[in-house]
């Protein structure tokens, strides 16, 4: 009988709130906790993945590993349970260091949204002295930006950079109308920032010539990258539509996370 090395409970806990119970790969971002039907219980469809597999039959396994570091929490990752299954399947299309990269965005991620967006955003909910109007305007300026929905391989990357750019600054002059330290100011300077990073990634691709190409690393890079953008921002815009009860278009509500 083959010996698999376990993570403790201690340890799923903590990778699914580090995640914050969202599914770490950036094209998916799924929700893996919710109410359930019966009022004092919860629905988990999370699952800790093994980035080196526990045992020696299982997709990555590092026979160098000892066991302590096979159950370790720098060895795992939080996924949602088709993810999961998906990562394990395609061993050869989901190597060890793709995870690692895919958990230390997401956790920056998290950490930046829950800093920047989340506590900000949550304000919003108790002040009723915002414009509603300028709530609108944000979401507003998102909803004509295709490089934050079309298909990766639709995208030719400089597109996006001037999109962005453009954004960037549609950002700034809306902050304009505001005064410094309000909950919309503060998301705004979230988004912003959001915009800021995804530059930081790309800085060093000639974007006017990368093209689609899943075999470059500089392309996988600008895609990652993308997705990671993608996904922060469609948190904060989330939050952004829910404490003004702003209804989003079909293309934004692929960006942002499903409600449990």
């Amino acid at each position: 009988m083959t010996t698999r090395d376990n993570f403790t409970a201690a340890t799923k806990t903590a990778l699914a709130l580090r995640a914050a119970h969202f599914c770490s790969n950036p094209r998916c971002l799924k929700l893996t906790v919710g109410p359930s039907s019966v009022p004092t219980k919860a629905l988990t469809t999370g699952h800790a993945a093994h980035i080196h597999a526990a045992s020696k039959l299982g997709p990555r396994y590092k026979a160098t590993q000892t066991p302590e570091e096979r159950v370790s929490i720098e060895n795992g990752i939080w996924l949602c349970r088709e993810c999961g299954v998906i990562v394990d399947s395609d061993e050869l299309g989901h190597t060890d260091n793709q995870l690692r990269k895919w958990k230390t965005d997401h956790e920056t991620m998290v950490s930046e949204i829950r800093t920047e967006g989340y506590s900000r955003s949550l304000a919003l909910l108790q002040s009723g002295r915002m414009e509603p109007q300028i709530a609108k305007k944000i979401i507003a300026s998102m909803e004509d930006r295709r490089s934050l929905w079309v298909t990766f391989d639709a995208e030719f990357p400089d597109r996006v950079r001037q999109s962005l750019d453009d954004l960037r600054s549609r950002f700034t002059a809306i902050r304009s109308e505001l005064l410094d330290g309000t909950p919309l100011d503060g998301i705004l300077l979230s988004l912003t920032k959001t915009i800021l990073a995804f530059f930081n990634v790309v800085e060093s691709s000639d974007l006017r010539t990368l093209r689609c190409n899943g075999g470059d690393p500089e392309w996988l890079q600008f895609s990652d990258a993308l997705a990671t953008l993608r996904n922060a921002i469609g948190l904060q815009i989330a939050n952004l539509s829910d404490a003004y009860g702003i209804a989003l278009s079909e293309d934004l509500q692929r960006i942002a996370p499903l409600r449990a």
